[in-house]
């Protein structure tokens, strides 16, 4: 009869080197299985499946607001320059808008997740940022009805450079296929739009921190405060709006304008 033999010196079974993974032997495991402690508590499968169940929820709302977006697309292109001179407007988040991807390279990254010292930030294409993806020639094409259609999907491979692509028209709201456009211009240059965007976040909060410094120095000179936080002085940039928000505000300000021309 075969003998086994199993040395526990080493670690047994492997477990792949991850996060939530502890390398254990096998003397280890038994012992910690028998005192009744698991590897993976209760408590962090419950946080699992809770963020699972968010996420699923995030996504749905993602879907509303992407067809919430260009079932209005003709009135945010009546009034681009206004959402783009509006600060509250501007900055509002719409990663979803616009997907791509291609071999090799993977999907596109429009939103960047970071943490900072415990606190999570995330970074997506700002609407003001997308408005203006739209004004180049890569990204508009003509529509069969005469108006001006915008990419919002495309695919393709950066050996070959092909591509192929889909937009949609915010008049006649139809879709147009688009091929034959350097897949490298759509890619790289809504990546580098993205980085762009990431920097400006960084450079608002480095200012703000900076004034806010300023304004407490002031403040402990003149005997207001004692102890120097210039945390106190930290503002943003007041409530944000979302693009619920700023679609019915300008519907508002459309009918309000058509009553008044009538009067």
């Amino acid at each position: 009869m075969a003998t086994i033999h199993i040395d526990d010196t080493k670690p047994f079974p492997y477990i792949p080197a991850e996060p939530n993974n502890k390398r254990e032997t096998f003397a280890d495991f038994c012992k910690r299985q028998a005192s009744g402690l698991k590897l993976i508590s209760d408590e962090i499968e419950q946080e699992n499946r809770e963020q699972e169940e968010l996420h699923k929820f995030q996504e749905r709302s993602v879907e509303r607001k992407k067809k919430l977006l260009f079932d209005n697309l003709d009135l945010i292109m009546r009034h681009k320059d206004e959402i783009l001179a509006t600060p509250r407007y501007a900055n509002i988040d719409a990663h979803y808008a616009i997907k791509g991807g291609g071999l090799y390279v993977g999907p596109l990254q429009t939103s960047r997740t970071f943490n900072i010292a415990g606190s999570i930030v995330r970074v997506g294409f700002r609407l003001a940022t997308l408005l203006r993806i739209w004004e180049t020639d890569q990204f508009k094409v003509e529509c069969e009805c005469g108006g001006t259609a915008v990419i919002r999907s495309f695919t393709g491979s950066p050996l070959s450079g092909g591509s192929q692509a889909t937009a949609i028209c915010p008049s006649c709201k139809k879709e147009t296929r688009v091929a034959n456009r350097s897949f490298g211009q759509y890619f790289w240059y809504l990546q580098a739009s993205l980085s762009e965007d990431v920097e400006a976040v960084a450079r608002d909060f480095i200012a703000k921190w900076t004034l806010a410094e300023t304004e407490h120095e002031k403040k402990v000179a003149e005997g207001i405060y004692r102890d120097p936080r210039p945390g106190d002085d930290l503002h943003g940039d007041g409530k944000p709006c979302n693009l619920e928000t700023m679609i019915n505000e300008l519907k508002i300000k459309e009918y309000d304008e058509s009553v008044h021309s009538r009067t």
